[in-house]
């Protein structure tokens, strides 16, 4: 009698299918965005039929929905672990800084789809990507108002205004910098903390 293999073989068989599905759709949305492909160009970047992409995705609009959502929760999870380490408020801008530029780097597709394509997803499905987009955004906030109370961030900022001059700075990378392999990353971390903080941080 042949032993039947474990289920939990078979999920995580599934599951590292279901990631290059998801690598595939990202590829795909921000090559030719979401609305210049089909799930027949998904299908082929996997190599397989169309007909055997629903078994991952029901539709081109799941599939959206998960690159947005594998997008945005990497970042969230980022910001979770780095509150916890309790850095200076500069430390905290160069570390989220450092990583969403790797992450444009070396997952250039998800951040380019996440930033232009996101508003794409049906309204009645936007409920898990907008929750952690939330996530980020309120994590945010707190670190910047930790700074503030701490003495660090000059008293006169706007918090809200700062945080949303800060994401659409990260933001703007995702246009040009997962294109150049090339670019020193230190050199555009050193920059971009340096325009960002010169204008954030309290003179000491």
């Amino acid at each position: 009698m042949t032993d039947k293999k474990p289920v939990t073989d078979k999920k995580s068989k599934y599951d590292q299918r279901y990631i290059a599905a998801v690598d595939a759709a990202a590829a795909v949305f921000a090559e030719k965005s979401y609305h210049g492909c089909g799930t027949i160009d998904i299908a082929n970047k996997l190599n397989i039929k169309q007909g055997s992409l629903y078994y991952y995705f029901k539709s081109k609009e799941a599939a959206l929905e998960a690159v947005c959502l594998v997008g945005i929760t990497e970042q969230t999870k980022f910001l979770e672990e780095l509150i916890s380490k309790e850095l200076s408020f500069e430390e905290s801008v160069q570390a989220i800084t450092r990583f969403s530029l790797k992450s444009q780097q070396e997952r250039g597709d998800y951040m380019v789809v996440f930033n232009n394509e996101r508003k794409s997803i049906p309204l009645e499905r936007r409920g898990k990507v907008r929750e952690q987009s939330h996530n980020y955004h309120n994590m945010l906030m707190d670190i910047f108002r930790s700074g503030q109370v701490k003495g660090e961030v000059k008293a006169e900022l706007d918090i809200l205004i700062s945080v949303r001059a800060y994401t659409g700075l990260l933001s703007s990378a995702s246009k040009w910098y997962h294109a150049e392999p090339d670019i020193d990353l230190e050199n555009v971390l050193r920059q971009f903390s340096e325009v960002f903080l010169s204008g954030c941080l309290k003179p000491v």
